[in-house]
């Protein structure tokens, strides 16, 4: 009885301690709110960020980041990241005055930089009129304090002063029409259940110059049929949908989406690389031919 007691015992702490695990991980994930004000670090990234933009421009971001340095941000540090989001006051908010243009969701500018020949970048995204907040990658909270870095490179994504162009609206298709090319063998893999109108060469192009990176050619050609493709268990999304996930390393743009995971593209690639990235985590490099790995996959999804 004695020994059945002494390795219940162990069992308990063992399961406390595995609970607790849980618990310290939620709680390293979780998003802090804090009224500190700006590391040093994001001080000096936020001068060269002002840098790049004309007076007009760099004049309401500077004062867009003095309105919000008091106000609580909403912190998160990750395993190889930080992010923060910048948060108002409701009963103060920020005035139309300081407001760009510029009210998508959207990224403004990044910036590459070294501490102790460490790598580093920095995304500025925009939101509303007004700079959203920033993520610094891999995990800065070493080098916050640090007063000076290496800056290897700096670039404007979106013009704040640009109007967002008009959103394509998708319409259905009355019937799944008859495709061609590779669109054509997979119509004889699985059924469709919905297909869309083509989005035609202007909205086109203005989707593909909002995407930093090469889409597939398989991708393109899809999209000039059919503005996205909807079956049972996972669907092709249209280009006026895409839409990028952050991982650790870098941002993936959502090109077709499966119950364990998405067919994807990495923001700045120029190759049409795809890659599978499983909701759990891992990643698989694959080859740029979209039909082709898309036909696999569908393949070993769809029940025989």
């Amino acid at each position: 009885m004695k020994t059945l007691l002494i390795i219940l015992a162990v069992i308990g702490g063992i399961i406390g301690l595995i609970i607790l695990g849980f618990v310290i991980a939620a709680n390293r994930r979780r998003p802090k709110f804090n009224n500190k004000g700006f590391t040093l670090l994001e001080k000096n990234l936020l001068k060269e960020f002002f840098d790049l933009f004309e007076s007009d421009v760099s004049n309401k971001l500077i004062k867009q980041v003095e309105y919000f340095e008091p106000q609580r941000k909403w912190r998160q540090y990750w395993e190889k990241s930080m992010s923060i989001e910048l948060y108002g006051d409701n009963d103060n908010p920020l005035s139309d005055e300081l407001r760009y243009n510029r009210r998508d969701e959207s990224k403004l500018a990044t910036i590459r930089f070294k501490v102790n020949n460490e790598k580093y970048s920095v995304e500025f995204d925009n939101y509303d009129g007004r700079l959203w907040g920033w993520k610094i990658r891999p995990n800065p909270k070493s080098i916050m304090k640090v007063d000076s870095f290496q800056v290897t490179s700096k670039k404007i994504n979106t013009d704040p002063n640009s109007f967002a162009q008009p959103s394509f609206k998708k319409e259905k298709q009355k019937e799944v029409p008859t495709f061609t090319g590779w669109l054509s063998k997979l119509t004889q893999i699985d059924n469709i259940k919905e297909s869309w109108h083509p989005i035609g060469s202007e909205f086109l192009e203005n989707y593909t110059k909002r995407i930093n990176s090469k889409l597939p050619d398989g991708y393109l050609e899809l999209v000039e049929q059919t503005e996205g493709l909807e079956f049972e268990q996972y669907k092709i999304l249209g280009i006026s949908e895409i839409y990028a996930t952050g991982l650790d390393d870098g941002n993936y743009y959502h090109l077709a989406e499966f119950d364990d995971g998405i067919f994807a593209i990495k923001e700045g690639e120029k190759t049409g690389k795809l890659y599978y990235c499983y909701y759990s985590g891992l990643l698989d490099e694959l080859s740029s031919d979209f039909g082709k790995e898309l036909i696999e996959k569908i393949k070993n999804t769809t029940p025989n």
